[in-house]
């Protein structure tokens, strides 16, 4: 770990804005905040949250949609040496409820009315279960509502500012600064505490990894309670000296009139959004040539796709990235990579980390045998937090991370995801991955995209089912024929791995960090009642 690294994330962020405190740091609407300015924002709601009894080792919920706020909240909250818990905003109270409780968090700032966001129902909830009071600040509610952000900043004027600044002081490289929860797909979500040196060390690695210079301009899309849209977003950002424009919800005509307006040059996402505006009908009346770079993964991404990101929408570069909540980002694909390498791997192993792929043994295999994604290094969590059982099911004796995934190493040492290995199908004892079919699906020429799940079959326990979107031509989308897709699928994959369903779909339905949801996929099978179980 560099020196650096060595001081907490608020510390250095407070150290930038001193180099370039003129620079816009955050675009938010209307609203330009300057370094200077963050800087000065970060410190007041700091105050406020010593005045209301927040300091190190505390927990303080941040259920909101980006935004300059989110962002100077976060911030506050590590500068007193407190952890911020970032809350999914597609939850429900019930589900928000659970962090709260988990986390035992003192306070909570909210954005209710967001896509059903109610901090008071979700509060309520996690009390019942037998969490503590907790207070709660509405970041987006009017001036003088009780609950304010305005009326709560009121309260740290008694407080004063060479307080604060021994707060911020006083945090060290190895205290926690967020922790945050896995998707739960299976089973309760699992809380990840971060560490400020670590983080930070990553988050310096992806900006030299990715190429982001100072003056960069950020269009971040993903939400900020995931880690894409959190070190893979709004902090490398403000590390680099780079200007943050978030956007609380995707919508392409919005995000084509910003490229514009304001010559965005660096736009990460996952592959469903540059879909979304590849197919814009006006997306050649819009200037996109300050686009430069751009990041994506989340999800299998074809081939086609990227050449029409670098063709059509002009990055100079796009790289795949590899990573999960327990580990941060792992691997990338390398700036000499060609477009099929970007399309079809996850890339090499990050700077500093290990990535390699283990048998059922928990032995090293070698390239192309295809096995379980381990990871090693410094960005590993230490564990879950109070769960040391999920802990040692996840971290070896020797400290690799077992991701779940399925994966392969080529000879070339570049890495690729077949599937989690959870989402694993079995027909008729034969094991099918559902990326795999996937992947040969999309090179049908009237397929957009695919996502394949398994369904019950009373004679072969399972079978796959594919939810297609079709192409998009002059005369609208295609429709595909199911039959005549599956009988084309059985001239190229095996005939256990063949679709036994074939259903059209507008688009797919997507969890909080704009991945494909499978568990939403399984629902509406059920509800179209597909799979036998007679």
């Amino acid at each position: 770990m560099s020196a650096s690294d060595q001081i907490s994330v608020a510390q250095a962020v407070i150290e930038k804005a001193g180099e370039i405190p003129d620079r816009i740091a955050v675009v938010d609407g209307n609203v330009q905040i300057t370094y200077a300015a963050l800087v000065e924002q970060m410190g007041e709601a700091a105050r406020a949250l010593l005045a209301a009894g927040i300091g190190p080792g505390d927990r303080v919920a941040l259920w909101a949609p980006n935004s300059a706020r989110w962002i100077v909240a976060a911030l506050a909250v590590q500068s007193v040496g407190a952890a911020f818990v970032p809350i999914n905003t597609r939850y429900k109270p019930a589900e928000a409820a659970y962090p709260l409780s988990f986390t035992g968090a003192k306070l909570m700032f909210v954005a209710n009315g967001f896509m059903g966001v109610d901090g008071e129902a979700a509060v309520g909830l996690a009390v019942e279960a037998g969490a503590q009071a907790l207070r709660i600040v509405d970041i987006q509610a009017p001036e003088d509502a009780a609950r304010s952000w305005e009326n709560f900043l009121s309260e740290g004027r008694t407080v004063s500012e060479a307080r604060w600044r021994a707060a911020v002081e006083a945090v060290a490289a190895d205290d926690v600064c967020d922790i945050m929860f896995t998707s739960g797909s299976s089973g309760r979500p699992k809380a990840v505490p971060h560490r400020h040196g670590a983080t930070l060390r990553q988050t310096r690695n992806t900006v030299a990894e990715n190429g982001n210079v100072e003056g960069d301009r950020y269009l971040i899309v993903n939400p900020f309670f995931h880690v894409f849209g959190y070190t893979g977003g709004w902090l490398p950002a403000l590390l680099v000296g780079a200007t943050v424009y978030p956007m609380p919800v995707f919508d392409v005509d919005t995000v084509l009139e910003l490229i514009q307006r304001e010559r965005i040059s660096y736009f990460p996402g996952p592959p469903t959004i540059f879909h979304s505006i590849l197919e814009h009908p006006r997306l050649n009346e819009f200037d996109v040539t300050s686009l430069r770079l751009s990041l994506t993964g989340a999800s299998d991404v074809p081939v086609e796709l990227i050449h029409r990101m670098l063709d059509e929408l002009t990055f100079e570069r796009v790289i795949q990235a590899y990573g999960m909540t327990e580990c941060g980002t792992a691997t990338y694909t390398l700036p000499e990579a060609d477009p099929e390498t970007v399309a079809t791997t996850i890339g090499v192993p990050c700077t500093d980390l290990e990535v390699r792929i283990v048998g059922p043994d928990n032995e090293p295999l070698p390239a192309n045998e295809p096995g379980e994604i381990a990871v090693r290094g410094y960005a590993v969590m230490s564990g879950y937090l109070d769960d040391p059982g999920a802990t040692a099911e996840a971290i070896d004796a020797d400290g690799w991370l077992h991701t779940g995934d399925r994966g392969v190493c080529d000879d070339r040492g570049n890495f690729r995801i077949l599937g989690r290995i959870g989402d694993m199908i079995i027909v008729g004892g034969f094991n099918v991955y559902p990326a795999e079919v996937e992947e040969a699906l999309r090179q049908h020429p009237d397929v957009e995209d695919a996502a394949v799940i398994g369904v019950p079959d009373a004679r072969m326990g399972q079978v796959a089912c594919a939810f297609v979107i079709g192409r998009q031509s002059d005369e609208g989308r295609y429709l595909i024929d199911a039959d005549e897709l599956i009988a084309w699928s059985r001239d190229r994959i095996a005939n256990f791995k063949v679709p036994r369903y074939v259903e059209n779909i507008d688009v797919f339905p997507l969890t909080g960090s704009n991945k494909v949801s499978k568990v939403d996929l399984r629902e509406l099978a059920a509800s179209r009642g597909l799979g036998d179980v007679s």
